[in-house]
């Protein structure tokens, strides 16, 4: 279904064209999903699960806040260029009529709480965590967008100086002139 959306959009990714694909009969796929309606949210779901698994994977909690805000942007930016299929099903999602809660998951899922845990603990100036999240995520997502659809490289110093940049406009700590 990935692969559909990616082509044709939600509205030309159908059951049926989803069925040939899958070299199986249509009734199969409405034995599991009534409707593309729910396979798509069910689909969401899934997605945003791998997301966070493979985030939560290259994490120590020990670690301190400022190593797991650098690493969770580095693991994000790799799932995204890894999987940009479901960067473009994020996308398209979180913009349609499917998403019914209008409200994308970073706002409510584990991004949101760590960025809450920063502020709640000092390490991030005072604000509302949906305006971290706002510029955490934009960041990555528009990095990896550049790197998937673009022409630009980013190289491993490129994607360590946009977080620092982050961390340097959102920590409490003191920048050295």
């Amino acid at each position: 279904m990935l692969d559909l959306v990616e082509a044709y959009g939600f509205h030309g990714a159908s059951m049926s064209l989803l069925a040939k694909e899958a070299r199986v009969a249509a009734g199969t796929i409405y034995h599991y999903f009534s409707s593309k309606d729910e396979l798509l949210k069910g689909l969401y779901v899934y997605c945003k699960g791998q997301v966070e698994e493979w985030v939560l994977a290259e994490l120590d909690e020990k670690q301190p806040y400022k190593e797991r805000f650098y690493k969770r942007w580095l693991s994000l930016y790799a799932f995204y260029t890894a999987h940009p299929k479901v960067l473009v099903f994020f996308e398209q999602y979180i913009n349609s009529p499917y998403n019914q809660e209008r409200s994308p998951h970073h706002f409510r899922g584990g991004f949101f709480q760590f960025l809450k845990e920063g502020i709640d603990e000092g390490h991030l100036i005072p604000s509302k965590p949906e305006l971290y999240v706002a510029l955490y995520m934009g960041s990555v997502i528009l990095a990896a967008k550049i790197k998937i659809f673009g022409s630009i490289a980013f190289d491993m110093e490129d994607r360590k100086l946009l977080v620092s940049k982050l961390w340097a406009t959102l920590s409490t700590e003191k920048q050295s002139a």
